[in-house]
């Protein structure tokens, strides 16, 4: 039980899923050395194509970013954590223009890094 209540902090569940991503590399790299190269690239192109449709998003929608609905500025307090409620409260009236914008931010990411991976 305390290792899944260690895995809803975000720090924590980042290390793990780094552990597994570098346990699945070295599983790879122990069946089919020619072939980490190859997956290495990939994923980068991948990771370009993410950070390349985040900066998209934020170029195009400048004054409507997901953020801008909230509260309080997260950049006060990044790691802030609070068990069975939200880390920072939406700003009232605001529940379904922040929705749409974090939907609208995925959408973008997601057709950037589909449309690299189709390319791949």
């Amino acid at each position: 039980m305390g290792f899944f209540r260690l895995l809803l902090r975000p720090r924590w569940r980042l290390f793990f899923f780094g552990l597994v991503a570098l346990g699945l590399q070295i599983a790879l790299l122990l069946i089919s050395p020619a072939q980490v190269p190859v997956v290495l690239y990939k994923l980068a192109l991948v990771m370009l194509a993410a950070i390349l449709g985040m900066f998209f998003d934020v170029a195009v929608f400048p004054f409507a970013t997901p953020d801008s609905y909230l509260d309080d500025d997260w950049k006060r307090a990044p790691g802030a954590v609070r068990l069975r409620c939200a880390d920072f409260a939406i700003a009232k009236g605001y529940l379904w223009p922040f929705v749409m914008a974090c939907l609208r931010r995925a959408a973008v990411v997601a057709a950037f890094v589909v449309a690299v991976s189709v390319g791949l």
